[in-house]
């Protein structure tokens, strides 16, 4: 037997719990967006955005980053200041396609 291949640990398998979870942020993060448009919202406030999807801010804005990549999301300054969240089109259409 090769020097320390007795009781090594195995490789660590993939974490898909961390995998599921970030897609379940993602997927609520994406509801809470398309629910706000269908409430007349065009746009949510971060904080409010966070509150309503039960995001910590650290996450919603990693989130935000990776949906405003892909054109899903669009986040920009209000005239009071804001930091506004909005659902594209395109995103909406994604939306839908998984409902």
């Amino acid at each position: 037997m090769p020097d320390g291949a007795a009781g090594s640990p195995l490789p660590a398998p993939p974490a898909t719990d961390e995998l599921s979870q970030a897609e379940q942020d993602l997927a609520r993060l994406l509801f809470t967006l398309a629910q706000g448009r269908h409430e007349g919202r065009d746009a949510l406030s971060l904080a409010r955005l966070a509150k309503r999807s039960a995001l910590p801010m650290s996450d919603l804005l990693r989130y935000l980053g990776v949906l405003g990549e892909a054109g899903w999301v669009e986040v920009e300054d209000s005239e009071r200041g804001l930091r506004l969240a909005r659902l594209t089109d395109t995103g909406l259409a994604q939306y839908d396609s998984l409902m």
